[in-house]
């Protein structure tokens, strides 16, 4: 079995490389102020990019259930600049997202989720949401 490697971890998210399946997870521990999110999905798409290379088929996954609600700014992000990050610069074909149960913090994820969908069928993006780890594991497995 191929190791885990942590790539980032602070107060607020620990990211990882899983080569099993491959791919790149991160989790986010506590609500992080919208500045400090934003600058974390940058660095974390900082090491998708440096994996994608050896791992042409590298995912994505983020578990969103300690997240908390994101900002106005931040929900802006997501469409103006983040999308563009993630499915252009990184050519991310594979994402997904793990849900909480606060439907609060989880529209703005729900919302990426659809608005990318329609942006980026014909680049092949295809985007799944959990309610666990298991659950998405399977659904990246298959793809």
């Amino acid at each position: 079995m191929l190791p885990i490697m942590a790539r980032l971890e602070n107060e607020y998210v620990i990211c990882e490389l899983d080569e099993s399946v491959p791919v790149l997870k991160h989790r986010w521990k506590k609500p992080p102020p919208g500045n400090v999110f934003r600058n974390n999905l940058i660095k974390i798409q900082q090491y998708y990019l440096e994996h994608a290379k050896e791992h042409p088929k590298l995912a994505w996954l983020a578990d969103t259930q300690l997240l908390g609600e994101v900002d106005e700014e931040t929900e802006q992000w997501f469409n103006e600049i983040w999308d563009d990050l993630l499915f252009n610069q990184a050519q991310v074909k594979y994402h997904a997202v793990i849900l909480g149960e606060d439907l609060f913090a989880e529209y703005p994820m729900e919302k990426f989720k659809m608005d990318a969908e329609n942006k980026f069928k014909n680049q092949g993006v295809q985007l799944g949401v959990f309610s666990d780890e298991e659950e998405a594991y399977d659904w990246l497995r298959s793809r």
